[in-house]
């Protein structure tokens, strides 16, 4: 197995180092930088798996593979779907062999090339029930309408708004960070901790230059 693995990672690696942005003419400036909703009218669509050269059969089931196995190959594989712009992103913390299956049992799925902004790579089939997907209990969908559950569409002040923000990044980082939730506090939503000109907190990038003793001015 050792042998094989080496050589799927050789394999992944190559992928990595060999991507072809397909149908794209030519190396695009900032000045002809699109909006979203006008890039998504024509974006191309490739299959994942004959894009990269990757497929579902090539990658073992987590079940035959050591922890230290799939920490290795998932890491090679996020890797190279960041470098497709096919990004795997999870909100919550997920164990790495559901990570990975997840991956190889969605690898097989067709991706828009996106040229201005990033694209993800689909964690389910669309129409899947919410925790019947490979991440069960850890299933994104269901974290995000479980966060979002018992907030009207309703009109809202400037300040309600900002407070509702509040309580929902508040629960958010709770579930995603667990006892060090606090390290990730939104102090710019918080109004307790603007300064005395009602400014939202600035995580401490104000212009340095403010702050200094300027005796020598005078």
């Amino acid at each position: 197995m050792q042998r094989y693995l080496q050589q799927l990672l050789d394999d992944i690696d190559t992928a990595l180092k060999n991507v072809s942005m397909p149908f794209i003419e030519h190396e695009l400036s900032v000045h002809e930088r699109i909006s979203a909703d006008e890039e998504e009218l024509n974006l191309p669509i490739r299959n994942l798996c004959q894009w990269t050269g990757i497929t579902q059969e090539m990658l073992p089931p987590a079940a035959m593979l050591t922890d230290g196995d799939v920490h290795e190959v998932l890491l090679a594989m996020k890797k190279m779907l960041g470098a497709y712009n096919c990004h795997f992103i999870l909100q919550t913390e997920v164990p790495e062999a559901l990570q990975y299956e997840t991956i190889r049992q969605n690898l097989d799925q067709d991706v828009k090339v996106m040229q201005w902004f990033d694209g993800f790579f689909e964690l389910c089939k669309p129409g899947t029930e919410h925790k019947k997907c490979v991440l069960g209990e850890y299933c994104q969908c269901a974290f995000y309408e479980e966060l979002f559950s018992g907030y009207a569409n309703e009109e809202l002040t400037a300040e309600d708004e900002r407070a509702r923000e509040l309580e929902i990044e508040l629960q958010y980082i709770r579930r995603k960070y667990g006892d060090d939730w606090m390290k990730y506090y939104p102090y710019h939503l918080d109004k307790n901790y603007d300064d005395d000109s009602g400014n939202p907190y600035n995580y401490g990038l104000e212009d340095d230059d403010e702050n200094k003793d300027d005796w020598w001015r005078k």
